[in-house]
């Protein structure tokens, strides 16, 4: 010691990142989810799907980037009849993210996707079709994600809440959750995306310390290129570091 000075190596920082939450384990395809896994990389096709070549070139596009798991809407019968090629033919697994119709959940489940996305706030009578929905999924060993989103959360939560606030979010997740519990399904890995980062990272924080589903992290409508890629970089960064995600 020198004038109290203190010599030698000095301490270690801190580790950046937290320990990951440990989580349900699923597979989506070939790619492992939940924290025995690495963290994967999704993006979603911007064609209309039952452009079949279209989306697969796109799909390639992705691969090519490094994407692990694509995302191809389903919004009619044309895109649900195009999934069983797209399927077939991607070089990655596919998940069909389902609007409207409850009908195209189980095409998507024929079709052979890797997984569904299944939105409850505009899927009608959604509810009423789970026990289905969770016996088709079981029998072919298909994950489902439920993915709730602030643009069209339940108007029974809004009249709650008030808007789309994080225990809304979560309320709604965890409720979808239960009732594929109900029927012993339990492939399942949760999105609740907000458009403000904010609300998004407490929603994900609240989601975390209530459940052990794997977190499918997401910033909804996050607008223009530049403009998105803050939104998530912050949204994303500030989760990850706490070994959520």
């Amino acid at each position: 010691m020198t004038d109290g000075v203190l010599l030698g190596m000095p301490a270690l920082p801190p580790p950046v990142l937290a320990e990951r939450r440990k989580t349900r384990q699923l597979m989506v395809g070939s790619v492992g989810v939940g924290s025995d896994h690495p963290i994967s990389v999704q993006s979603m096709t911007t064609t209309v799907t039952a452009d079949v070549n279209a989306t697969l070139q796109q799909i390639a596009e992705l691969t090519a980037a490094g994407c692990d798991i694509v995302r191809v809407a389903c919004p009619s019968q044309d895109d649900a009849d195009a999934l069983p090629a797209i399927a077939r033919k991607s070089q990655i697994p596919v998940i069909a993210d389902i609007h409207f119709q409850p009908k195209y959940v189980f095409a998507a489940i024929e079709a052979g996707c890797a997984a569904v996305r299944v939105n409850p706030g505009n899927i009608k009578k959604f509810d009423d079709k789970v026990k289905e929905i969770a016996q088709a999924a079981k029998d072919h060993g298909t994950p489902i994600r439920i993915g709730v989103n602030a643009g069209s959360l339940d108007p029974r939560l809004l009249a709650k809440y008030g808007k789309a606030t994080p225990e809304a979010l979560v309320e709604s997740a965890l409720w979808e959750a239960s009732l594929f519990a109900e029927h012993d399904f339990h492939d399942i890995k949760i999105s609740v995306k907000h458009n403000d980062p904010v609300v998004m990272v407490r929603a994900y924080e609240l989601l975390a310390e209530s459940c052990d589903y794997p977190l499918h992290l997401g910033v909804t409508e996050a607008g223009p290129a530049f403009q998105g890629t803050i939104k998530s970089a912050v949204a994303f960064g500030a989760l990850l570091r706490q070994g959520i995600g």
